[in-house]
């Protein structure tokens, strides 16, 4: 079958998207200032978007794939991936998001079935593993976008730790336990803990923030 179809997809209101990239990028109003965090087309079993053919008739984009267009993927792919490969998501990042680590495809596998047979819902917010894909990531950002990756080399790092009087006490960590002690010793601390250790610095910094002297391509 050889034609042209719309794609419709589905948004995801997470409550750090912006109110107005997506709903202009679909030309849709969005008085209610509601949350456009993601759009998102693929065949993901959350969100399988639709194709509307010329004859008006609807199809889900997988059943499209799989039986009115067995073709449209290709002979390569279809045979080795069955369906769509790929997630596509348009994202409008209006606060920060949150550190994420990607399993790879056998671990995501395992532990997707792991939590079925525990009858964990895959909607539910404390499931580690929504569907059994490994998700490796293409970002091309479409303006602005700051992202941290990474971290900085062992001698810059311990300078930055040394400069800063909040950070003082992850030295030692890091000096004994390398990356992987300072990370485990970071994301282990009790929020109450980094709230009060974090406060005298946002309290230094934000000023200048506010003042425009400090902004998201510094490394400070």
């Amino acid at each position: 079958m050889d034609v042209i179809g719309q794609l419709t997809g589905t948004v995801k209101h997470y409550d750090w998207g912006g109110a107005g990239f997506i709903p202009s990028l679909l030309n849709i109003n969005n008085d209610a200032n509601k949350p456009f965090a993601e759009y998102w087309l693929g065949v993901h079993p959350q969100a399988d978007c639709e194709v509307t053919l010329p004859d008006g008739s609807v199809h889900p984009l997988r059943d499209f794939f799989s039986t009115a267009s067995p073709t449209a993927l290709g002979e390569y792919v279809a045979r080795r991936f069955g369906n769509m490969p790929y997630l596509l998501k348009a994202l409008d990042v209006r606060d920060m998001l949150s550190i994420q680590v990607h399993p790879s495809k056998d671990d995501a596998v395992r532990d997707f079935e792991m939590e079925n047979t525990r009858d964990v819902p895959v909607t539910a917010p404390h499931r580690n593993y929504k569907d059994d894909n490994h998700k490796p990531e293409l970002m091309v950002a479409m303006g602005d976008f700051w992202l941290l990756h990474g971290f900085k080399p062992e001698k810059e790092l311990k300078e930055t730790i040394k400069s800063v009087p909040e950070l003082g006490f992850l030295l030692p960590v890091f000096e004994s336990s390398g990356y992987s002690g300072l990370y485990k010793k970071v994301m282990e601390l009790p929020q109450e803990e980094v709230n009060t250790r974090l406060a005298p610095l946002l309290n230094r910094i934000i000023p200048f923030y506010n003042d425009g002297k400090l902004d998201r391509s510094s490394a400070d």
